[in-house]
């Protein structure tokens, strides 16, 4: 799956603050079954981008 659009709205959030929180991340993420790959893509995406998960 093309997970692009979901780091892009990530990163968005991320331009103030540098990080996103698990709880954001959770509601950009499709309401479909989400695979352990996938969530893995999608954090090394923002880890490339310099944006750090923040618990809260």
């Amino acid at each position: 799956m093309d997970w692009s659009e979901v780091v892009r709205k990530a990163a968005i959030l991320a331009e103030k603050t540098g990080y996103v929180t698990f709880d954001q991340l959770n509601e950009l993420m499709p309401s479909t079954k989400v695979e352990p790959e996938d969530i893995e893509a999608v954090l090394a995406a923002l880890s490339e981008r310099g944006i750090w998960i923040e618990e809260e």
